[in-house]
């Protein structure tokens, strides 16, 4: 259905320039990614001009998500029933792409907060996870875009297997014997890209699952203490 959905929306301008606008949400988020990862894993130090690209970033994010949102509204009041369904998923995963830039925002925090991860296992541990989560990004936009299913499940796996890595990575610093500033830092962090991961595999369950599943897929994945959306 959703494919179908697509291609009736390249033949409806306002909605199709929507969806344009949220892969332009997602480019902005792996461009936030990006040096963050390089500052955290010791790459590049922190500058200025990297704090100002990411706020910046993150406002223009923010200001897309609140367009769609508003375009989505008025289209809805004159729309036909056969745009409802399509317009409710962008609406959904809009919000999905905004979460992204605010995970990195985080991302950010934690390396204003701490500069480099300790040199180490666990730095070695986030090297790996951090590559393999910016090579989320790209799938997950692409299955989008092209309502590809296939894509769209692999991006779904790869980012619920990213998170349940995460959730190792927590384990282990509970049980860790290090100091407490960096184990704290550590912590967030592999909280933040765990959202940040399944926000991105909600986007691509837009392609695979029906609508009323946007937002439930994570459920066994969370923990008590997983309250954010």
């Amino acid at each position: 259905m959703f494919k179908e959905l697509i291609e009736a929306l390249k033949r409806r301008p306002l909605l199709d320039q929507m969806l344009a606008e949220m892969n332009e949400m997602l480019g902005q988020a792996v461009h936030m990614f990006r040096p963050i990862a390089e500052v955290l894993t010791g790459r590049q130090g922190l500058t200025d001009e990297t704090h100002d690209m990411v706020y910046s970033t993150d406002r223009r994010i923010n200001h897309i998500q609140r367009k769609i949102r508003k375009q989505l509204v008025e289209h809805l009041v004159v729309a036909t029933g056969t745009d409802v369904p399509i317009s409710l998923v962008l609406m959904s995963v809009s919000k999905d792409a905004e979460r992204v830039g605010d995970m990195c925002k985080n991302m950010l925090e934690v390396a204003e907060a701490g500069g480099a991860l300790p040199e180490g296992a666990y730095r070695a541990r986030f090297d790996k996870l951090l590559k393999e989560t910016e090579e989320l990004f790209e799938p997950t936009a692409t299955a989008f875009r092209d309502s590809d299913k296939d894509l769209g499940e692999m991006a779904v796996e790869k980012g619920r297997a990213l998170a349940r890595e995460y959730d190792r990575v927590i384990d282990s610093l509970i049980e860790d014997h290090m100091p407490t500033k960096d184990a704290v830092l550590m912590a967030l962090l592999a909280r933040y890209l765990k959202r940040l991961c399944l926000h991105l595999s909600n986007i691509a369950t837009s392609v695979v699952m029906p609508l009323h599943r946007l937002d439930y897929f994570d459920e066994k994945l969370d923990r008590p203490r997983d309250a954010d959306g």
